[in-house]
C-alpha cells in the first residue's frame, strides 16, 4: 500500500522502519528542512529498547546509549536516599535489554540512517502538511503550497502540535500543566565524580531528573521541574538563564546547587502540556500515532518509548492489509493501543502528585512506603513488560 506518515520524529521514523519490512511504499513527509529533534536526553526502557533491536538497530542504539547502573530517589534539602535500585544482573535477565539513556539527536540521526537505507522508504523534508481529508478507501494530503496527494493510508505522527488530529475529530485544546521544565547540560569533564545513575531528586512542588547521555556520556543532562502559574508567550518553549533556574531551586541541597552551577549555557524551558486520552484516534484510513494522540507528561519518562510501542502494533495490524481492509486494520491497531496509552497517560499525571508532595506526613508516608518496598523494578513491571511484537490485536 501507499502509505503517507506526516512527521518525522522518533515515533515517525519507528513507524517507516517497522512498516517497510513489509511492501508497503511510504513517504514520511517532515516540515523541517533536515532530521532533527528538540531536546536533549530521553530515556529508553525495555518495553521500547527490544523494539529498536528487532528493527535491526541493535548495534547503532547500544553504541550511543548510557547504561545507569541504578535509579536512586534523593531527598530534595540534603540529598539523603530514599531509594536506590540496582539494574543488574537480575534486571536484564528479567527485561532482556537495559535500561538505556540516550541524546534525541542521535536516536533520531540512527533512525534517520536506518530509513535512508531502505528502498521502499521516501523523506521529504520541507513538506509542510496543513491538513488530511480522511477516506474509506484513500486519505489526502494538503501541504502549504497548495498541492495535495493521495494515499492509501495517512499516519498522523505530528506530536502534540498535531495538524493531522483535528481532522480525526480531535478539537480538545492541549492541558497547561501548571509546570515548566528548564532542561540543561553539564559536560562530563565537570562531573566525572558523580554515579552513572538515574536520580530523581523529589521536593515540594518540584522535583529534578538527571542521568548521562550521549556517545561516552558526553553530558549530563538535567530536566529540573517547577510550577508554572501560566505560560503566555507564543513558544512552548523559550531560553531561560541559569540564575532563574537557581532561584527557582533555592535552599536545595549543596550538592545539587554546586551541580547547577557547572551548567552550561544555553538553558531552555519548556511549557509542560498534555491532553486527557483520546477517545478516537483514527477516521477512515488515517490515524495518529505517538504525542499527536497520546501526549503525556514526562513524569514516567514514556513519552517517545509509547510512540515507539504505537509503530511496532501498527506495522503489525497492517502487515497482511491491503486496499480493501485498511481502515479496518487501523482500527485493530488503535483498539489495541488505546487502553495502554491511556493508563500510561494517567500515570504520568498521577506521578507529579507523587513527586512534588510537601514536606509532611504524606511525604514521610510516601518515602517509608519506598524505602520499604521490595527489590527490584516491580512497580514498573507493568511498563517494562508490555511486549508490541506479541501483544494481542
Amino acid at each position: 500500500m501507499k502509505i503517507a506518515i506526516v512527521g518525522g520524529g522518533i515515533g515517525g521514523l519507528t513507524a517507516a522502519l517497522a512498516l517497510s519490512e513489509s511492501t508497503h511504499d511510504i513517504t514520511v513527509f517532515e516540515r523541517s528542512a533536515g532530521i532533527r529533534e528538540i531536546g536533549a536526553g530521553v530515556q529508553i526502557s525495555p518495553n521500547a529498547g527490544r523494539l529498536l533491536h528487532s528493527l535491526g538497530l541493535g548495534a547503532a542504539y547500544s553504541e550511543i546509549s548510557v547504561h545507569p547502573h541504578r535509579v536512586v530517589l534523593r531527598r530534595w534539602e540534603d540529598d539523603s536516599i530514599i531509594r536506590a535500585t540496582d539494574l543488574d544482573e537480575n534486571f536484564f535477565t528479567q527485561h532482556h535489554v537495559p535500561l538505556a539513556n540516550v541524546a534525541r539527536n542521535e536516536l533520531v540521526e540512527i533512525l534517520g540512517d536506518a530509513v535512508a537505507a531502505r528502498s521502499n522508504i521516501a523523506m521529504k523534508f520541507s513538506a509542510h502538511a496543513v491538513a488530511v481529508e480522511p477516506g474509506d478507501s484513500a486519505s489526502i494530503v494538503q501541504f502549504s503550497d497548495g498541492s495535495s496527494q493521495s494515499f492509501d493510508i495517512v499516519i498522523g505522527a505530528d506530536g502534540i502540535h498535531s495538524v493531522v488530529r483535528p481532522c480525526v475529530g480531535g478539537v480538545d485544546k492541549p492541558r497547561f500543566s501548571g509546570s515548566a521544565a528548564y532542561r540543561a547540560l553539564v559536560p562530563r569533564s565537570a562531573v566525572e565524580d558523580l554515579p552513572i545513575d538515574v536520580t530523581n531528586r523529589m521536593g515540594p512542588d518540584r522535583h529534578v531528573v538527571s542521568y548521562f547521555i550521549g556517545r561516552n556520556r558526553s553530558h549530563l543532562n538535567l530536566v529540573c521541574i517547577s510550577p508554572e502559574d501560566s505560560w503566555e508567550t507564543e513558544s512552548w518553549t523559550e531560553q531561560g538563564t541559569k540564575e532563574d533556574l537557581y532561584s527557582r531551586f533555592e535552599g536545595w541541597s549543596p550538592d545539587f546547587l554546586s551541580l547547577l552551577g557547572r551548567v552550561e549555557e544555553p538553558i531552555f524551558r519548556w511549557a509542560l502540556y498534555d491532553r486527557e486520552p483520546l477517545e478516537k484516534w483514527g477516521m477512515g484510513t488515517t490515524t495518529l500515532l505517538g504525542d499527536a494522540c497520546h501526549p503525556m507528561l514526562p513524569f514516567m519518562a514514556q513519552g517517545s518509548c509509547q510512540a515507539i510501542e504505537d509503530a511496532i502494533v501498527l506495522a503489525r495490524c497492517l502487515k497482511e492489509a491491503n486496499t480493501s481492509d485498511a481502515a479496518i486494520a487501523l482500527r485493530r491497531y488503535e483498539d489495541a493501543r488505546q487502553g495502554r496509552t491511556a493508563q500510561v497517560q494517567t500515570s504520568s499525571l498521577m506521578n507529579r502528585d507523587l513527586f512534588h508532595m510537601v514536606d509532611g506526613q504524606e511525604q514521610k508516608d510516601r518515602d517509608l512506603i519506598f524505602s520499604i518496598s521490595p527489590p527490584g523494578m516491580s512497580i514498573l513491571d507493568w511498563v517494562y513488560e508490555y511486549d508490541a511484537l506479541t501483544v494481542s490485536l
